[in-house]
């Protein structure tokens, strides 16, 4: 049949036709899931020399002719519709038993984990700074974008690229150079294939859960090295006095025994 001599050719042109000059032929299939793996449109198309020669449309169930070369071709296959739609189910098949392998790897997404922090404060003329930093999210695209008073801030702003952690996430980080007004809103807004709508971080200068620990912990420590100190304190002086008292005491017996004689 007509058609198969065309697959075949097709699946021929990388080997009879690549040169050194680059000419060369290659088959695309692709499989373009609507919504969902129900609903899946096959598109194959033949080229060769950087130029798309046909392709078949599963939505349209009809072949394409894109150069006059391949118009007879195309003629050809669209005289029978019964089969081509025949043949497309196949490969839709195919499609959608794939699709159920992979495709929930592939639409895997990981939310990212976000901090807003200030990373230098403003002192004259210096600009404050701050950072926000999304860590392990998966995919790689994201956009980050700041926010003062729910409005978008263009101007100096520096991002890093999506940084590879090595385990399949990723990491990305913004800068902002700003001066700080009173009452003023900084937001970092992340969009993510994780969330179906935008994520609004807004920064706090308040101190973090960890920061307050940290503060807790040197407070108690200070309180407890002042307790110690007190009472070390009070026992030395307890310790002082009774020394004296009892030095006192051992002082003042010969003494007596001495007015005692000459009294005699």
């Amino acid at each position: 049949m007509q058609y198969d001599r065309v697959i075949r050719l097709a699946l021929l042109l990388p080997i009879l036709f690549e040169t050194v000059h680059g000419h060369y032929g290659y088959i695309l299939v692709l499989c373009r899931v609507l919504g969902s793996l129900q609903n899946v449109e096959l598109i194959y198309s033949i080229n060769y020399g950087k130029k798309e020669l046909l392709r078949f449309n599963s939505t349209e169930n009809k072949v394409t002719a894109y150069t006059e070369y391949a118009i007879k071709w195309a003629d050809d296959f669209n005289k029978k519709p019964e089969w081509l739609h025949m043949e497309a189910e196949k490969a839709i098949a195919d499609c959608k038993h794939f699709g159920q392998l992979y495709l929930p790897e592939v639409e895997k997404t990981v939310k990212p984990e976000v901090t807003v922090r200030s990373v230098r404060q403003a002192s004259g003329k210096h600009p404050a700074m701050l950072i926000c930093s999304a860590y392990d999210f998966f995919p790689k695209p994201i956009k980050l974008t700041w926010m003062r008073d729910d409005k978008e801030v263009t101007t100096d702003v520096t991002s890093t690229e999506e940084l590879a952690d090595g385990d399949w996430y990723y990491q990305i980080h913004s800068h902002l150079e700003y001066f700080p007004k009173p009452g003023e809103k900084v937001s970092c807004v992340v969009e993510h294939a994780s969330s179906h709508k935008p994520m609004i971080y807004d920064l706090d200068l308040s101190l973090s859960k960890s920061d307050r620990n940290k503060l807790i912990t040197g407070a108690a420590g200070v309180v407890l090295g002042v307790i110690m100190a007190v009472g070390g304190l009070i026992y030395y002086k307890r310790k002082h006095t009774a020394l004296i008292i009892s030095a006192g005491s051992q002082c003042s017996e010969p003494l007596q025994t001495i007015r005692n004689a000459e009294e005699q």
